[in-house]
């Protein structure tokens, strides 16, 4: 085979699966989908995260050391493909010739519920504001509709939601027994505050609650990628004083935790409370609403929750190696926070029919010496024995005879 006519293909098909499961697992480091040569392009195409699992979208060259048998490649080119909020979802084509579903990876949502009895109120002052709780919630996750669709920013990778109920004893769940985790489903979150919602009579510990929904939405962010949020619906009462109030704005910043809160009882327990409330929120980055109406809960849904971005990159660089028929392999070293991720791919040469690449001078002498040195001998023993035969039956030797 001629050696412009040689395409050698190693096709590698890495994490091909459902795009959404695997954006639901933990990522950290480099995870490649999909690699290819085609001599002698080499192609990469990989996600990158760090060690919180959170997607790197803005690698730089600088961070990437790429070898080929143990020797540094400094001409490579790379292209990066980003879903986000205005794109959530983009197919991109692989080398190995399917098409990956690129999404952007939705937020982690706490809901803090002070489900008490006490959020009524009583006397004069008597009003449903458990009930009101419930549809502010289910307007900042449902959009308006008969039925009403999930309000989300990620579609094909929605945002994962769970309930925290405050307790009045330290024995009681903060989760419901129906909703004892995070979800995607927001129709098994909603029949939850119809029908299965833990209401408590006494004091609740919101504080404590809120702590604890800080703490498990920030894992759980961690482990899918996306952002977290945290939804407290409250009149800000009951322990929620001067020290703890400090500490949960501090934890929740450390943790990268954004809070909404929604104002919601007594006209006497917000003037007393709700500036607390307030100062969470757009202590952490959130936002405070007071009784908020269906419109006001979607908008804080739409203005904090956001997708996280995710990047899919892809290197390509030219080969130095030769089809020696020998094990190659290329090396991608990335530097990320906390330390370097790596990832090898084995260079070697598929198929049967391989060209051997030696200098032309070796090849006419060894031509030679397979085939010219052989039909010399044979042509001249040719010769020999023709020549011998009209020797033999010459004139000059029937005289002789005579």
């Amino acid at each position: 085979m001629q050696r412009g006519l040689v395409i050698i293909s190693v096709v590698l098909s890495l994490l091909v699966g459902t795009p959404v499961a695997a954006q639901s697992t933990v990522c950290r480091g480099i995870e490649v989908l999909a690699a290819q040569v085609a001599f002698p392009k080499v192609t990469v195409q990989f996600q990158l995260c760090d060690q919180q699992s959170n997607p790197i979208v803005d690698l730089n060259r600088g961070a990437i050391r790429l070898l080929e048998d143990g020797i540094t490649v400094a001409d490579y080119t790379l292209d990066s493909q980003i879903a986000d909020v205005d794109q959530p979802v983009l197919n991109v084509p692989l080398v190995s010739g399917t098409q990956y579903p690129l999404t952007a990876i939705g937020a982690s949502i706490g809901i803090v519920f002070d489900a008490s009895q006490l959020l009524n109120g009583s006397g004069a002052d008597v009003r449903d504001n458990i009930g009101a709780g419930r549809r502010a919630i289910e307007a900042f996750l449902l959009e308006m509709g008969d039925p009403p669709p999930p309000r989300t920013k990620s579609p094909a990778n929605p945002e994962r939601v769970a309930l925290f109920i405050p307790v009045e004893q330290p024995s009681q769940s903060l989760f419901p027994s129906s909703l004892p985790g995070f979800t995607q489903d927001r129709y098994a979150v909603i029949n939850t505050l119809r029908q299965d919602l833990p209401i408590r009579q006494g004091k609740t510990s919101l504080a404590a609650a809120i702590q604890t929904a800080i703490d498990a939405t920030a894992r759980d962010a961690r482990q899918h990628g996306g952002g977290a949020i945290v939804l407290v619906v409250s009149d800000g009462g009951d322990t929620l004083t001067g020290d703890t109030f400090n500490s949960l704005i501090a934890y929740a910043n450390q943790q990268n935790v954004k809070v909404i809160a929604f104002g919601i009882g007594t006209d006497r327990a917000l003037n007393n409370n709700g500036f607390r409330l307030k100062q969470l929120a757009e202590s952490t980055g959130g936002i405070y609403f007071e009784r908020p109406g269906e419109v006001e809960a979607g908008q804080a849904f739409l203005s904090l929750v956001q997708p996280q971005p995710t990047a899919l990159y892809t290197l390509t660089y030219n080969s130095r190696i030769i089809d020696d028929g020998k094990d190659h392999s290329m090396t991608l070293e990335i530097s990320i926070p906390g330390g370097t991720q790596n990832y090898t791919l084995p260079l070697r040469y598929n198929g049967t029919a391989t060209t051997v690449l030696v200098p032309l001078y070796d090849v006419l002498v060894r031509q030679y010496l397979i085939f010219a040195l052989p039909i010399a001998i044979l042509v001249s023993f040719v010769l020999q024995l023709v020549i011998g035969g009209f020797a033999g039956s010459s004139p000059a030797s029937a005289t002789t005879k005579r």
